[in-house]
């Protein structure tokens, strides 16, 4: 492996890269799990501080999807395509270099369209060489292959695995996705956990707030799950204000650590002033356990974890 600082060898970055196309092939991931993953890959592979994947909306904008490192704090921030990097990669439909040298971007295209871009952030070697700019540009393809089977361009769409609201798995993907782990768990003894969230107060808040302000709460919990949960999770909407994230190869203290981490980050948002809570329900899936024993168990947690948050007088 390189020094800190230098960027990989030209053989090993290539390496890098089929290894990361077998891994997306051999889990199935679905375009927006293919860009999150494809971009934690873009800073080992430059040495860069950051990476980023932003996707033309609307007729001018380009927004912030995917994001990892120092550049974490801008997903979701929404840009003109004219005063923005990423902008002016997806409208020359060609590499963009800033000039301050602080970032590199290409376009993400599909036949016709440029649908966005790829980005590194802040090079560990002080600048960005040629070959991180042909290392952006293997990657692109593989973001844009898998965004195209989920998204009709020139408009976004989404198909019938996906929430219209949020961007999340439905309940639908949920359910074929437990079938899938379960038969894990059987045939290779590999554990998952599961959990399941529900939003207190939220009714009260939206007729308080207003739809509008629900649906931006609702969209505001999707980030959340989507921000801090690992390439491998899965998050999902199942309905209403209710929520479910897979971990596979979780054990159950670890899930019930990283779900309690998830409910400060719910906590510190401070949804509609404050008024939304989550609750949680976090089990270990068992040997030879069946969907609807799983999810009895889960929604059982959930429960338990309402009574012990319910304030008593």
């Amino acid at each position: 492996m390189d020094g800190m600082g230098e960027p990989a060898p030209r053989t090993e970055r290539l390496l890098a890269i089929i290894e990361l196309q077998n891994a997306i092939a051999g889990a199935g991931m679905n375009g927006d799990e293919v860009m999150r993953f494809v971009v934690e890959r873009v800073t080992g592979l430059t040495k860069s501080a950051g990476a980023v994947c932003e996707l033309v909306e609307g007729d001018d904008d380009v927004v912030t999807r995917a994001a990892t490192g120092s550049a974490k704090p801008q997903l979701g921030t929404r840009r003109s395509q004219k005063s923005s990097a990423a902008g002016k990669a997806v409208a020359q439909r060609k590499p963009f270099r800033e000039e301050n040298g602080g970032g590199i971007f290409v376009p993400l295209l599909h036949g016709e369209y440029s649908v966005g871009a790829l980005g590194a952030l802040g090079s560990e070697a002080g600048a960005f060489t040629d070959e991180d700019i042909e290392t952006l540009k293997l990657l692109a393809p593989i973001v844009s292959i898998a965004l195209h089977r989920t998204r009709s361009y020139p408009q976004p769409r989404r198909d019938n695995t996906h929430d219209a609201l949020t961007g999340l798995l439905n309940r639908r993907a949920f359910e074929e996705r437990v079938e899938v782990e379960l038969a894990r768990r059987t045939r290779y003894g590999q554990s998952f956990s599961l959990a399941v969230l529900d939003l207190d107060g939220f009714n009260t808040a939206n007729d308080r707030f207003g739809e509008a302000a629900g649906d931006e709460l609702l969209r505001s919990i999707a980030t959340i799950m989507n921000t801090h949960t690992r390439v491998m999770d899965a998050s999902f909407r199942l309905g209403g204000d209710e929520f479910a994230i897979l971990m596979p190869g979780t054990a159950l203290e670890g899930a019930k650590t990283f779900t309690e981490r998830c409910r400060q980050y719910v906590n510190d948002a401070r949804l509609c002033d404050g008024t939304v809570t989550a609750s949680f329900g976090v089990v270990e899936a068992l040997e030879n356990e069946t969907y609807a024993q799983l999810t009895e168990r889960a929604e059982g947690a959930l429960k338990d974890d309402k009574r012990a948050r319910k304030p008593h007088a």
